[in-house]
């Protein structure tokens, strides 16, 4: 891991986030723990929270430098990104569901698929990615939105690598269960890395790069524009892959600095790993330059519920 990037973190600047693997194709987490005052082990879900949210913004407006939020400025900027989080239905859903306790919410909730129903878990991916990748996004995530209301469409993220010219294209999945997230990840390796799909979410990411200003912009819509062949577009994504999911290394250790807990949790990640790979049949797959990031947490429900209530707040500041 860059020691530098580990001292620069954009968004988890208190070193909430564990990095426990660090390996070409493959990264883990954990989220890092205190005690209270009577002495009993607390995990730092609040500090996780604030750094998520803190994405938003950014995650929103693609503005990660030279950035038009000042001081006089600031309060609506925030209100207008969390604003447009709660205009895509599935999180309205989600709001309702996990902070009004609306019974019909929840149930409209629960009969959409589990990748649809506005957990987080993009801002996670974002925040991964600057954080520990240092990436920058190359065109906001609202670039898929077609209107108001209507889900985003295409890779939950679309980053690069300003100094290695790598294009990060990245899915994440926020699931109880880890192997279902990995599943879900591994169709979307299937559905997404072939020929016709990501010719045509690179053409939108184009247009959307005609009214984006962000540094090297010309450069990366020439790369885009001469780089057909799919052998050569390969060679230029790096693809990350998060999932998000429920262990229970928490409940078991409370000290996650001793051997025996990074035992426990490399046992669980080696094995999610192992049913990647064996899932994984994409017939390109040697040409996929695949980082799997795979990231543990306590409470899925609490989190969410956590995530949901700050995000409402910052919506009515």
């Amino acid at each position: 891991m860059n020691a530098t990037l580990e001292k620069t973190r954009t968004f988890d600047t208190k070193n909430v986030i564990l990095t426990r693997i660090s390996e070409d194709d493959l990264q883990s987490f954990l989220v890092d723990s205190d005690i209270d005052e009577n002495n009993n082990t607390i995990f730092r879900f609040p500090e996780l929270v604030e750094a998520i949210i803190k994405t938003v913004p950014e995650y929103v407006f693609a503005e990660y430098c030279s950035s038009p939020i000042s001081m006089t400025n600031a309060v609506e900027r925030l209100k207008e990104a969390a604003k447009s989080i709660y205009k895509i239905k599935e999180y309205e859903l989600m709001k309702k569901a996990y902070i009004d306790n609306d019974s019909s919410a929840r149930h409209e909730l629960e009969q959409l698929p589990v990748n649809k129903r506005g957990e987080f878990g993009e801002l996670i991916l974002h925040m991964m990615l600057r954080d520990f990748h240092g990436t920058i996004p190359l065109v906001s995530k609202a670039y898929f939105k077609d209107s108001v209301g209507v889900p985003a469409h295409g890779f939950d993220s679309v980053h690069i690598s300003p100094i290695d010219k790598i294009l990060w294209l990245g899915e994440s999945k926020f699931y109880k269960n880890g192997k279902k997230g990995i599943k879900a990840l591994v169709d979307d390796v299937k559905n997404h890395f072939v020929k016709d799909y990501l010719n045509e979410q690179i053409t939108i990411i184009k247009k959307n790069l005609e009214c984006n200003s962000i540094p090297q912009r010309n450069e990366w819509i020439e790369t885009l524009n001469s780089t057909s062949k799919l052998i050569d577009q390969f060679k230029m994504i790096n693809i990350p892959l998060l999932c998000t999911y429920e262990h229970d290394i928490y409940d078991c250790y409370s000290d996650l600095d001793t051997d025996e807990a990074f035992t426990y949790h490399e046992t669980n990640i080696r094995e999610l790993k192992t049913y990647f790979d064996t899932e994984n049949t994409h017939p390109c797959n040697p040409r996929l330059n695949i980082v799997l990031l795979l990231f543990p947490i306590q409470d899925k429900d609490k989190l969410v519920k956590m995530l949901h209530q700050k995000l409402w707040h910052m919506q009515n500041i």
